[in-house]
């Protein structure tokens, strides 16, 4: 339905923000929900860990009623596949800019 399959960069996106990561496309996690594991973000490692930090998405005024502690493990999320960013470059100079 999304068109995501295994390696695609994907944008997982909430009301706090969005996160870029590598899709892992399986039959071990059920259709409509997604697993993210918690670590990426951290200073050092390479840019697409840098910007892996699914707990930058968590909403810490959502609280668990029992134990009071922010709920990390659940949240609703839109997954969509990631656009290709494409470069134009101008060749005539009396279109106003060249590069």
């Amino acid at each position: 339905e999304r068109d995501i399959e295994t390696g695609d960069s994907v944008v997982v996106k909430t009301v706090r923000g969005f996160v870029e990561m590598s899709a892992d496309v399986t039959g071990d996690i059920m259709e409509g929900y997604v697993y993210a594991p918690v670590g990426g973000g951290g200073p050092q490692g390479t840019e697409s860990w840098k910007r892996a930090n699914i707990n930058a998405l968590t909403d810490l005024k959502q609280l668990d009623p029992v134990s009071g502690f922010p709920v990390y493990k659940t949240l609703l999320c839109q997954v969509k596949k990631k656009r290709r960013q494409r470069t134009i470059v101008v060749q005539d100079p009396s279109l106003g800019c060249v590069g």
